[in-house]
């Protein structure tokens, strides 16, 4: 007869911080004398009291977590699933709804070019050939589940900057490796009618899963630790609610953590890769929790240091009010500003579009990570020229604005009134403020302006539009930090989503999705990221239930088709809400042709400068197309336009 254990007995003796429960630790811990098996007589069968048992629990409502739920419910919509959040409501989503939202589709007819391009991505760490088909297999086919999960909810997946999915809209982060040719599409979920939807993958998924039965979703509850029998199969968890009050759930098909990384986490940080200050972009719970339970519960633990940090340093703004990080402007709108390092010196080309490649650059042949971690600390110094002309933060993009809703001001000048931003009257008094040398700091400024008005920068070749001298008082500093989007830490899984140990056995019962583990081994290619969440989030769930969702609808691929030609002669306006604010799109059309265009009102509240805007109107005047590429550093506006320019000569 099986004997249970109390949840008294259970977490007695001292277990209950452990990283992993065994149920042969609890019964050397609980057992007497007396009650002690022979040597020769089997060990009691020991089932566990649970305070509650519910048939498949998820640790984590990212967008992996999510995946998991749905795919569950649509294999068994009476199995009772149950979702850990750690995060209060309000601020759930992990990095999913941080990030910039693209999720990659590659093209059905050209999938032997995207797996060579994938393998070469993974260099010099490639993953084994049977996990690079699978994900080569699932980004091209989980499209329709996508769709089908939910236009339930009137969103839609397609292209970047609306419309269905077109072959050719991708962005390439690194267009020389192996492959880079491939066919796909850069893929949005949003809302349907819309453009883009900051955190639309996330809030997308999260109305699908809030319109089914029996998915039960508990915030402000953090999970502690596995619970496993002498086998180590995962028979559910410790976790505590938001008053730290203690307790367990069993859970009948298993557990898939989906708890995201250790971006979060200075200690991790510096242990496994060395970086001395480092914030996160994303999710402020993304703090290694899981990984330590996974090396507690003897799992194999792969990618905590790959060749670069694959989602990359991004170039962060730490202020005290959020815990996350704001990301310095990729394209900052004024020109008179650089950045110096810890011995008050420039180091790098200041303007280069390195989050075109998640902020890599080319160094003896091979991408690298960029060397702010190295140089630390580095301060972005900035005249007032500089702090009138535009944010100096991108202002669509990292927690603070995406997830906790902060809108910084176009003139810097609410940051500066909170103390965000060190100010000051001279470049001495500047330097004294950030505890740097003046003579130091003095003498980098005036080499930089020297080179600013001789209009060609001789030590890291800043193009000469880019940079004016930084000359008008008052001048400004902020510290930039190393910032993550995200890790791909954690334990190896299989392509059932099972988590492997050392000796490449599963773990029975225990599963993992999304960035925990992620199969990306070294850079990483655009819209992978919530791709894999999605993908292994579904496997766990299909693993566990023993099936696979049928839920699916076909992806529109119709091109629209446009008739620039037979347009009257005339001149057409279109107010267009862009991300930051609204502004108005002039395009004046003659003989069949559009022959000039222009922004008529709003232009301050574009993120394009004007050199990116003139590329732009000289692009669709010159092909005499309306389906043009967006500018780079310019995407958001670009794709507002190209919308808009769509439905002004959309063919009736």
């Amino acid at each position: 007869m099986a004997k249970k254990l109390s949840r008294r007995d259970f977490l007695k003796g001292g277990v209950a911080g452990a990283a992993s429960l065994t149920m042969a630790g609890l019964l050397a811990s609980c057992s007497t004398p007396e009650a002690a098996p022979t040597p020769e007589a089997p060990a009691p069968t020991v089932v566990p009291e649970f305070d509650r048992e519910v048939d498949f629990l998820i640790v984590g409502y990212g967008l992996a977590g999510e995946a998991a739920a749905l795919e569950a419910n649509d294999i068994d919509p009476d199995a009772k699933i149950c979702v850990l959040e750690k995060m209060p409501e309000k601020l759930a989503g992990g990095n999913s709804i941080a990030s910039g939202q693209t999720v990659i589709l590659p093209n059905p007819d050209d999938l032997d070019t995207f797996r060579r391009y994938l393998y070469a991505c993974s260099q010099p760490n490639p993953i084994k050939d049977e996990y690079l088909d699978y994900l080569v297999k699932e980004f091209a086919e989980q499209g329709e589940w996508i769709q089908g999960t939910v236009e339930k909810v009137d969103y839609e997946f397609g292209y970047v900057g609306g419309g269905p999915i077109n072959w050719g809209s991708l962005v390439t982060e690194f267009p020389d490796l192996d492959g880079a040719s491939f066919s796909g599409c850069s893929s949005h979920v949003r809302k349907v009618g819309t453009t883009f939807e900051n955190g639309g993958v996330w809030h997308g998924f999260d109305l699908a899963v809030r319109a089914r039965k029996n998915i039960e979703l508990c915030f402000e509850t953090a999970f502690k630790s596995l619970i496993q029998d002498a086998d180590g199969k995962v028979l559910g968890v410790v976790a505590t609610d938001k008053d730290g009050k203690e307790f367990t759930i069993g859970s009948a098909k298993g557990v898939v953590l989906a708890c995201g990384g250790y971006e979060n986490n200075l200690e991790m940080q510096r242990d496994f890769h060395g970086m001395d200050m480092v914030y996160t972009g994303g999710t402020p719970g993304d703090t290694g929790d899981a990984i330590q339970v996974l090396m507690a519960a003897g799992a194999k633990i792969w990618h905590m240091k790959n060749q670069t940090q694959s989602g990359g340093f991004w170039l962060g703004i730490k202020t005290p009010d959020f815990d996350a990080a704001f990301m310095r402007n990729f394209s900052m709108v004024g020109t008179s500003w650089i950045e110096v390092a810890a011995d008050n010196t420039r180091f790098y080309d200041e303007t280069g579009a390195y989050h075109r490649q998640h902020m890599k650059f080319k160094e003896y042949g091979h991408y690298v990570d960029l060397i702010h971690d190295r140089v630390l600390p580095v301060d972005l110094i900035f005249d007032e020229k500089t702090r009138t002309a535009g944010p100096i933060v991108t202002k669509w993009l990292s927690w603070p604005i995406t997830t906790e809703g902060y809108v910084w001001s176009d003139d810097n000048s609410v940051e500066l009134d909170k103390g965000w931003i060190i100010k000051a009257d001279t470049i001495e008094e500047l330097a004294r403020k950030l505890g740097r040398d003046p003579a130091a700091l003095k003498a980098t400024i005036d080499e930089y302006n020297a080179m600013a008005k001789a209009g060609k920068d001789t030590k890291f070749g800043r193009s000469a539009e880019k940079m004016s001298p930084i000359d008008t008082a008052p001048f400004y500093a902020v510290g930039i930090a190393p910032c993550l989007v995200g890790t791909t830490g954690g334990a190896e899984r299989n392509t059932k989503a099972q988590v492997l140990r050392w000796d490449g056995t599963v773990i029975p019962n225990l599963y993992e999705a999304g960035e925990l583990g992620s199969f990306v081994s070294n850079l990483y290619q655009n819209g992978m990221f919530l791709a894999e969440a999605i993908a292994t989030g579904r496997s766990a769930a299909d693993t566990a239930f023993g099936g696979r969702s049928t839920v699916a609808a076909p992806l529109i691929m119709k091109k629209e088709e446009y008739d620039i030609a037979g347009k009257p002669d005339g001149s057409y306006e279109q107010l267009i809400k862009g991300n930051h604010g609204e502004f108005t799109l002039k395009v004046e059309v003659a003989g069949g042709k559009i022959t000039n265009m222009e922004i008529v009102s709003g232009r301050d509240v574009m993120f394009m400068d004007d050199a990116q805007l003139q590329s732009f109107f000289d692009e669709v005047i010159n092909t005499q197309s309306v389906e043009v590429d967006a500018i780079s550093g310019a995407t958001l506006d670009s794709n507002a336009m190209i919308d808009t320019l769509k439905k002004m000569f959309v063919k009736e």
